[in-house]
């Protein structure tokens, strides 16, 4: 960091911080060091305020959701954090919700099904903030957000702006927040007039098939689908499920998942991943891609 974190937290004194921000406790992972300050801002005007500061400072920023799809260093990252957690409001209308970037996934379900409403019980069970969710393109059983989005709500560095989904240049588990410098702030999503049991009946039968996947520290699926075939197939296939490096270890249960044991570090578990990717095109000719972001030194 250009700055020190205690300098920098003094120009935001209203807005909740922690110093330092251990990426461990913040990742469903459970891996990482720290970064030396995490901001929590609570409105759009704060976000974008903190996130203008570090880019005119060229203070080096990452927004975090839940953490669900992210490896952090064990170095940690150094740089300013910007979690999402407290930016959670969702308000549910006729037809459609409309959510902040760091709304989880589930509250926004509960929230839509009180009202007798649906459309989005394949979202059901991924751990993940709304933001997260939007930047990946997530989803389950070949249905993914980009099917329910409408507009989503941006800062593009100079101003707020709400943009079509057919901008977003959604395709499989990809969208041009990856490539942009824009910071997805929220979303509304289309809804379906179910009722209260169906919406209900709908989100325990998607959590059901999900009951199915490894439990225990994960990041879900690291690596992306190739065309025609799954990457946990050829995995299996290669031979190496149950292969552990460290307290890091490829599933048993479905080898697209790499669990934490215990207390595995990011360079066991980036071993792990450089080890599947090695194999499986020895194996097959198969270049497999992660799916996950990568946060700090590797």
């Amino acid at each position: 960091m250009l700055r020190s974190a205690n300098e920098i937290s003094t120009k935001f004194l209203q807005v909740k911080k922690l110093m330092p921000f251990p990426f461990r406790q913040f990742t469903t992972v459970g891996i990482g060091g720290d970064a030396p300050l995490a901001f929590f801002p609570r409105d759009f005007s704060t976000m974008i305020e903190i996130v203008s500061y570090c880019r005119k400072e060229q203070i080096p920023f990452f927004v975090l959701g839940r953490g669900s799809n992210v490896l952090a260093s064990d170095a940690g990252f150094d740089g300013v954090v910007l979690c999402t957690h407290e930016l959670d409001r969702v308000q549910v209308c006729d037809g459609w919700v409309d959510a902040y970037c760091g709304a989880n996934i589930g509250k926004i379900l509960s929230e839509v099904a009180k009202r007798g409403m649906g459309g989005l019980a394949f979202l059901a069970g991924i751990p993940a903030s709304l933001g997260g969710a939007i930047y990946m393109n997530a989803g389950a059983c070949g249905t993914y957000i980009e099917s329910v989005v409408t507009e989503v709500t941006i800062f593009d560095g100079v101003s707020l702006q709400k943009i079509n989904v057919s901008e977003c240049n959604y395709f499989y588990k990809r969208s041009r927040f990856m490539w942009s410098n824009e910071i997805i702030l929220g979303a509304r999503l289309r809804l379906q007039k179910t009722g209260k049991e169906k919406a209900l009946r709908e989100i325990r039968d998607s959590l059901r098939v999900r009951a199915q996947l490894p439990t225990g520290k994960s990041l879900g699926c690291v690596f992306m689908n190739p065309e025609q075939v799954s990457a946990g197939y050829l995995i299996e296939r290669s031979g190496l499920k149950g292969v552990c490096c460290g307290d890091a270890k490829i599933s048993e249960e479905h080898a697209n998942f790499i669990v934490n044991m215990g207390h595995a570090t990011a360079e066991e578990y980036k071993k792990l991943i450089q080890m599947i990717k090695e194999r499986v095109f020895s194996e097959t000719g198969v270049v497999l891609r992660e799916e996950i972001r990568y946060i700090g030194e590797f």
